[in-house]
């Protein structure tokens, strides 16, 4: 194995000690999690056997092969907008309706308080 290799599995094997320690504390949730678990494992695959991306170049057909990373990275990124933009929206209508039932029960504290005389 070369250097850059033993750098590689090093800084990916920090990099799911962080993940794991993130998750331990409860400052990252466990499905957002396993996105970069897995993305550390390829990483680590990808380290340990250099060929596999001349094999994957080969096999889509890829002339230069370490654009094949950026092709998958950059579908990759993509994914994984649309699935935090489908969060966010989630997100966001759940805000609305938390916010529309507290102003409905605001409104119903406050008639009860006028009905019973308790004025603010």
């Amino acid at each position: 194995m070369s250097f850059i290799q033993y750098i590689s599995i090093g800084t990916t094997l920090i990099f799911l000690f962080i993940v794991f320690r993130l998750v331990v504390k409860k400052q990252l949730r466990e499905e957002f999690s396993i996105i970069w678990i897995l993305s550390a494992i390829l990483l680590n695959i990808i380290a340990f056997w250099r060929d596999s991306i001349e094999v994957m170049a080969d096999f889509f057909g890829v002339y230069y092969p370490p654009s094949i990373l950026y092709i998958a990275l950059f579908l990759l990124i993509i994914i994984y907008c649309l699935h935090m933009s489908i969060l966010l929206s989630r997100q966001r209508n759940q805000i609305k309706n938390l916010s529309q039932e507290i102003a409905i029960l605001n409104e119903k504290i406050d008639a009860l308080n006028l009905k019973n005389g308790e004025a603010e």
